[in-house]
């Protein structure tokens, strides 16, 4: 069945988007819709080349509508576009001004609606991620004409990106752009090219597969293993990185021609091909040669019923043959692909007899009967209306063998990881700096007796600024009435600034004595007073920045603890420890600087339960809780988890266990009532499950509309029950 039909048979049509992958040189498009969690990829159409600004616009358009020929003609094209663009075009967050001009350009012109860019690498690393199941950790090259991009993943972050100017040798390339990333080695043993020729890719991955990687420049773990990213994938990773960013999508599917017709692949054909002489027919020979000597000769064929003269003509007859053998070709086309059928040649009215081409056109209805009955398959899913229950306990998990299910200790094994990583941020804090001022004042004492004065005696001016004498004074008494003991002394402000200032014949008060018998006059104009903000290190810019890092390198751990877990295990998602096993900030608190830096590991231990024992534990302490009539399974079933402390080896949590109960559905008696009925009887019966809210029915392949039925083979039919969210 091609795409046209596909769309056609849908009872409501989606809403469709462009992907508009825009390269140096390349441009290339897809249309898509989502549908649930996962963005349906229906057209990607071959790239189209381009040099000049209007050659873009050229370009882009075939692109388009080549997408776009897919379409049924009911079906009006789609406006809002998600475009996947090159790092190099991205700067700051944003498309470069220049690039952006172009893309304004091209929605202009071709009445585009944009909502949104993509960044090549990134989407390519989400789309592994959706398929893999686990963050990418690889090194992603894109072979450009005159540049390389290189991007550096580690557990889905993105740790840098470079472009290298293309030289004669790759590997000396690909080497210079991954020297510049710092702190990234070891690198990861993964390397994904893309974009160029396939001629290109495939050479550009046997020349980085036999590259030695010898030197203190790089250093893997081990010998990287290098794949070829498809170039028709780069539309379906910017369709499902655009789907993420407008609705709750985390899978891709590509409907094209080849997976709709995907299930006769595996259809097993006969191992013995039949011939039409075995089945009794002659070709190429006049069979009245071969009748025994007393057979009858051969007689032209006659009318049914000889009333009158309704003989059918030879040719009428030969033309209403090959007009239904067109039609069950075009059936038996739209369903079985890419099995390609020649039309019979119908041998002349002459000697030769016209014997095989109705039994030929019969077997053709019987084979395509025997498919549409036995071949397709189904997946009904069933949303009814849960009950949901949430229960707080305590549990432990025993990582030396224990086990007692009934007091919530479940057996777990203890996994650790250790995570580096790097974290920069602007500082918040300030800091004065400046100088002091500096003069000299002249004392004088109206004592009658001297005085001694140390170095650092506090002279206070009027306005309460004070200074510090630089040296010991001693001054003498008063002689004569009008006639005090003087001494000249340098002096420095107590603190920095320019209001210290003051200027000549400023008069101060010496210490604690009184200003009326012993006071200080300054000699000249005060100077060098002055003082600054400046940004510094502030002890909160350390511990925020300690936070953020440690809750990164935390995700990036809970990551890799994943990747430990058996698929009988089941991660504990809060950590039980988290230990610094460095910490190194490059600035001190006080410092002046703008951004302060900080390089962290930690080392993490993690709990992988008994998945089984956890279920077990879990139905246990809500078996009073399931209403009647209802099921708990163990896909309906959340956990949260808070570590507590270690007490005796085992590792303490209080959990919330979350439990959505499912109406208890007879899942063999919906089998065999809908076996063989349309989609719509389906939903009609469904109507009478318990908790019933509304079904999805997927059929593969799918069959024109009037043919359009549930698997007549009960073991086709796959019915899952999920709760309506």
């Amino acid at each position: 069945m091609n795409l046209k039909d596909f769309l056609a048979s849908r009872e409501k049509p989606p809403e469709l988007y462009w992907s508009l992958v825009l390269e140096p040189g390349w441009v290339q498009s897809g249309i898509w819709y989502m549908e649930g969690d996962t963005a349906e990829v229906i057209s990607v159409s071959p790239g189209a080349a381009w040099e000049t600004e209007e050659e873009l616009i050229g370009a882009a358009d075939a692109a388009l509508s080549s997408s776009a020929q897919k379409l049924p003609e009911e079906y009006a094209e789609p406006s809002k576009t998600v475009f996947g663009v090159p790092s190099a075009w991205v700067k700051g967050g944003d498309i470069q001004a220049e690039y952006l001009e172009k893309i304004k350009k091209i929605c202009s012109e071709l009445s585009l609606t944009p909502v949104g860019f993509v960044v090549l690498p990134e989407a390519i690393a989400h789309l592994y991620k959706s398929k893999e199941g686990v963050p990418l950790s690889a090194l992603i090259v894109g072979l450009g004409k005159e540049f390389l991009e290189i991007s550096v993943f580690n557990m889905g972050n993105l740790a840098g990106t470079t472009s290298v100017s293309r030289s004669v040798s790759l590997i000396e390339d690909v080497t210079e752009g991954l020297a510049r990333f710092e702190g990234a080695s070891p690198l990861p043993s993964r390397i994904i090219v893309f974009d160029g020729k396939e001629g290109e890719l495939d050479e550009a991955k046997q020349t980085l597969t036999q590259a030695t990687w010898e030197g203190e420049k790089v250093k893997f773990l081990h010998t990287p293993k290098v794949e070829i990213f498809p170039i028709d994938n780069k539309v379906v990773a910017t369709s499902l990185a655009g789907a993420a960013e407008l609705g709750n999508v985390k899978l891709v599917s590509a409907k094209n021609e080849t997976e709709i017709n995907e299930e006769i692949e595996n259809v097993a054909l006969p191992q013995k091909t039949i011939t039409p002489e075995e089945m009794g027919f002659a070709v190429g020979e006049d069979v009245s040669q071969n009748l025994p000597e007393d057979s009858p000769p051969p007689q032209p064929p006659q009318a049914a019923h000889p009333v009158a003269k309704t003989t059918q003509k030879p040719a009428a007859y030969l033309g209403n043959v090959n007009r239904l053998f067109a039609r069950v070709k075009s059936a038996a086309q739209s369903l079985l692909g890419k099995i390609t059928f020649k039309k019979p040649k119908i041998p002349s009215y002459g000697k030769k007899t016209l014997a095989f081409g109705p039994a030929f056109i019969g077997v053709l209805i019987l084979l395509f009967v025997l498919y549409w009955w036995f071949i397709p398959k189904a997946v009904v899913t069933i949303f009814v209306s849960p009950k949901n229950f949430s229960q707080e306990v305590e549990v432990s998990f025993a990582t030396e063998g224990k086990e007692d299910i009934t007091s919530g200790i479940i057996p777990a094994d203890e996994i650790v990881t250790e995570v580096s990583g790097d974290k920069t941020k602007a500082t918040t804090g300030s800091k004065l700096i400046g100088e002091k001022a500096k003069g000299t004042v002249k004392i004088s004492n109206g004592n009658p007796s001297p005085i001694n004065l140390s170095a650092g005696t506090i002279l206070t001016s009027s306005s309460g600024l004070k200074f510090l004498t630089n040296s010991e004074a001693s001054v003498s008494g008063q002689v004569l009435p009008g006639s005090p003991g003087t001494a000249t002394v340098d002096v420095t402000a107590a603190d920095i600034g320019a209001q210290y200032n003051l200027p000549k014949d400023e008069i101060y008060s010496v210490g604690n004595f009184s200003k009326s018998l012993v006071a200080a006059v300054s000699q000249g104009d005060f100077s060098g007073g002055s003082s600054q903000q400046i940004p510094a290190v502030g002890k909160d810019d350390q511990t925020s920045l300690l936070q953020e890092l440690t809750t990164e390198l935390k995700e990036k751990a809970e990551g890799e603890l994943a990747g430990e877990v058996s698929e009988d295990q089941f991660l504990i998602t809060d950590p039980a420890g988290e230990d610094i096993v460095s910490e190194d900030f490059d600035h001190k608190v006080g410092d002046e600087a703008d951004n302060l830096k900080l390089s962290l590991t930690l080392k993490v231990t993690g709990i992988a339960a008994n998945r089984e024992k956890l279920f077990e534990y879990a139905k246990e302490s809500l078996k009073d809780k399931v209403p009647t009539g209802y099921v708990l399974r163990e896909t309906q079933i959340t956990y949260t988890f808070e570590f507590v402390d270690i007490d005796d080896g085992q590792y303490n949590y209080k959990a919330s266990i979350n439990a959505n109960f499912l109406p208890e559905v007879n899942v063999d008696a919906i089998v065999s009532k809908i076996a063989g009925k349309t989609p719509r009887v389906v939903e009609s019966y469904l109507n009478s499950v318990s908790g019933f809210v509304h079904a999805e029915v997927k059929i593969r392949p799918a069959f024109p509309s009037f043919l359009r039925t549930l698997p007549h083979v009960r073991k086709n039919i796959t019915v899952d029950i999920v709760a309506e969210q």
